[in-house]
């Protein structure tokens, strides 16, 4: 056996399973065996466009030639953050969502990156999506409001650097009692006011990240949105709050006591030093994971912590933002 396609077509199949879309659509144009495997609807059950920017045209080409009832999750990256002439072109349209949910009606996951949904009619997400991702995307104002009629199954939503996401469409959100992660990181336009309303209504969260989202402690809303969250979200295992400036080693003790079941917390570029995490040992012991910016101390000082935490894992993370000279001048 000296050529490829000597092999066995189910072992040629598991081959194929490896190759990436590209590669994919690549090796069907070798020879009519091959092109009768790639088609094989086993080999797109998880599509992963991350890596490329497809238009509509090259997007419709795609869906038709390869997708269908086993479809379980699809990412597209879209120009947003190109230049012109491509910039704010569209990946998607209303006619492309609403074949793909008839075709494709065991869809669960969506991830969207840097694209124009401005032109989509979000009644026509496929109705048992169960994680939607909108990364860096252009969203109509109120998008949020549909989720909760249109998308009874959602249970992940992350909107990351979504210009748009603000309070208002973090009070639309609040509306489902399925959503159990919830993800805001570099959400700029959210508030600690509008956090704090949140989190009255959100006691089935489990995971909640607003990394570097810019809030403020104007009139000690963020003091009283940990209030809220200790009171009421109490299902929260997960806890990301990196670059939250207003973040206090008493806010902080107020959130590690309430929050019974938190088990992972990120507090990297809050300016917060060795010594505060040193006091706080008694509510750091009952949490697995302690996130903090690598700039913040030293490796000799994470070990020393470690030691001192015991069961608590220390991971030093990478500063997205430099906040070294802040932690000295503080």
């Amino acid at each position: 056996m000296n050529r490829m396609d000597d092999l066995p077509e189910n072992l040629l199949l598991k081959i194929f399973e490896y190759l990436a879309v590209k590669e994919l659509c690549i090796a069907g144009r070798v020879c009519r065996q091959w092109r009768r495997i790639v088609r094989d609807n086993t080999l797109w059950r998880h599509v992963d466009l991350l890596n490329y920017r497809l238009d509509l045209k090259k997007m419709w080409k795609l869906i038709r030639s390869h997708l269908s009832e086993c479809l379980l999750s699809i990412k597209i990256k879209g120009f947003l953050d190109t230049g012109k002439p491509k910039f704010g072109a569209y990946s998607l349209s209303d006619a492309m969502l609403k074949d793909l949910k008839e075709r494709c009606p065991n869809l669960k996951e969506i991830h969207l990156k840097n694209c124009n949904t401005m032109n989509l009619d979000p009644s026509l997400l496929p109705s048992g999506l169960v994680k939607l991702t909108l990364e860096n995307c252009a969203i109509e104002p109120g998008l949020m409001k549909h989720f909760t009629r249109d998308l009874p199954e959602l249970s992940y939503l992350d909107v990351s650097r979504t210009v748009r996401f603000d309070d208002r469409e973090l009070s639309y959100v609040c509306g489902t009692d399925q959503l159990k992660v919830l993800i805001m990181n570099g959400c700029y336009r959210v508030t600690a006011e509008g956090l704090s309303k949140a989190a009255q209504q959100m006691a089935s969260l489990e995971r909640m990240e607003i990394g570097d989202a810019a809030i403020e402690n104007k009139n000690q809303n963020f003091e009283l949105a940990a209030h809220h969250m200790t009171r009421h979200m109490v299902s929260l295992k997960h806890l990301n709050l990196q670059g939250c400036k207003p973040l206090t080693s008493d806010i902080l003790k107020v959130l590690l006591s309430g929050l019974k079941k938190l088990e992972t917390l990120n507090v990297a570029c809050c300016l917060m030093k060795y010594d505060s995490f040193v006091n706080m040992e008694p509510y750091l012991k009952k949490i697995k994971l302690l996130e903090i910016c690598s700039s913040e101390m030293g490796h000799q000082q994470v070990e020393d912590l470690e030691s001192i935490l015991l069961e608590c894992s220390v991971k030093m993370v990478r500063c997205v933002k430099s906040c070294s000279s802040a932690v000295v001048s503080s």
